[in-house]
């Protein structure tokens, strides 16, 4: 494990923004694009069938315009939340933005795959220091 510096963590904490909508940029597509017109339909469901709000005031639902202002690489005025971020992964099955927003503190996004790999090698290890210890007790006897 890793100790995070305090000194990087706020370099990198001012870049996490522009990061994350890029990230999403590049997965939602064009923005004429049927990708991009379908998306606030699907990012809607997800929040609907989780029971939370993805936009502030009196709109209920994310719209095609919403999603504009969150993607905007010059609109810093409309930030999308934690929860629309993590709703926008879910309806697109791209996890790019929470890497995005991960990578600033040192973190990454390991899929399924990814953590059987990961435990399959820290077995390994750990089965290479056993023999290692059966190897030392032998020859002491």
């Amino acid at each position: 494990m890793r100790q995070a510096s305090l000194f990087d963590f706020s370099a990198n904490l001012a870049s996490v923004l522009p990061a994350v909508k890029a990230a999403m940029r590049m997965v939602a597509g064009a923005p004429e694009g049927e990708g991009r017109k379908s998306l606030p339909d699907k990012i809607n469901a997800v929040a609907s069938s989780s029971g939370v709000r993805l936009t502030a005031g009196n709109t209920r639902m994310v719209s095609k315009d919403t999603l504009d202002k969150w993607l905007s690489p010059s609109d810093g005025s409309h930030p999308p939340s934690i929860l629309a971020v993590l709703a926008f992964c879910a309806a697109t099955g791209d996890h790019a933005p929470l890497r995005a927003m991960l990578r600033c503190v040192g973190l990454d996004v390991m899929t399924p795959d990814e953590r059987k790999l990961c435990e399959y090698g820290r077995t390994l290890l750990e089965q290479k220091k056993v023999k290692r210890r059966l190897r030392k007790l032998e020859e002491e006897l």
